[in-house]
């Protein structure tokens, strides 16, 4: 008998939000920061469910496909196109930068190019396997890393678009040599429809997230956020001395 279905070279991404299990945990306890932990919460979820329309209705990338699962989501598009490679890096960004800003959520994940089936009822292949491997193993911290060759391929065809578009950030080399989408800096050509007041708020956000963990007795936390606090340290924003005076105001650095 001829096999009905076989694999397609497919860019997939494996997303999950970042200390889950323990957040829900939180969720069941009866006070009313646990009731606003589990409304944030559902409505992230929620937000993950309706990022199959976000994402088809913002960029025409031929045969995307979304799948979304407990706090999961998984994105797959056919390898062929570079263009399409970029316009969906640009929108995972928009995705990690919009849970954030909203809900105060981080989200890791992987990033792979290989063999996959997915479709609206199935998702199976080594890709997804390798992807799912890649965010356990290589985002530890709150981070979406993509795999070698998928940076090597959005280098390439990124000298082809930054003419257009020189002042956009989606992927940043870490200190391990690791790709990741870099959600740290913002610009003001980017697709999330941040002015400037909005844009100084998420840098805010994103220094509270710190100054609330990093000093955390728990080392796997800790270690976490100093990554974050590093970053922001880094970033373009930080530069700036509104932004440099904003972080001094919320996070202390201690040693």
């Amino acid at each position: 008998m001829e096999a009905q279905y076989s694999y397609q070279s497919r860019i997939v991404c494996f997303i999950d939000i970042l200390g889950f299990a323990n957040r829900v945990k939180q969720t069941i306890k009866n006070t009313e920061e646990s009731k606003q932990l589990l409304d944030s919460t559902y409505r992230a979820l929620a937000f993950f469910a309706e990022c199959k329309t976000i994402l088809m209705d913002n960029a025409k990338v031929k045969d995307m496909q979304i799948t979304q699962f407990s706090d999961s989501i998984v994105i797959s598009f056919p390898s062929e196109n570079g263009s399409d490679l970029y316009l969906s890096l640009a929108l995972i960004k928009y995705i990690q930068v919009s849970v954030l800003r909203e809900f105060g959520i981080l989200l890791r994940g992987g990033i792979v190019i290989g063999d996959l089936i997915h479709n609206d009822k199935i998702l199976v292949g080594p890709a997804m396997i390798a992807a799912y491997d890649i965010e356990s193993k290589c985002a530890f911290s709150p981070r979406i890393v993509l795999d070698p060759k998928v940076a090597y391929r959005f280098l390439g065809i990124r000298k082809n678009i930054e003419q257009e578009d020189k002042k956009r950030n989606i992927v940043h080399k870490d200190l391990d040599d690791t790709s990741y989408i870099d959600y740290f800096n913002i610009d003001d050509n980017e697709i999330y429809g941040f002015d400037e007041d909005a844009r100084y708020d998420y840098f805010r956000i994103l220094c509270q997230k710190v100054a609330e963990n990093v000093n955390s007795t728990d080392m796997s936390i800790r270690m976490k956020y100093l990554w974050m606090r590093n970053k922001i340290k880094r970033s373009t924003l930080f530069k700036i001395p509104k932004y440099a005076a904003a972080y001094k105001e919320i996070v202390t650095d201690k040693k």
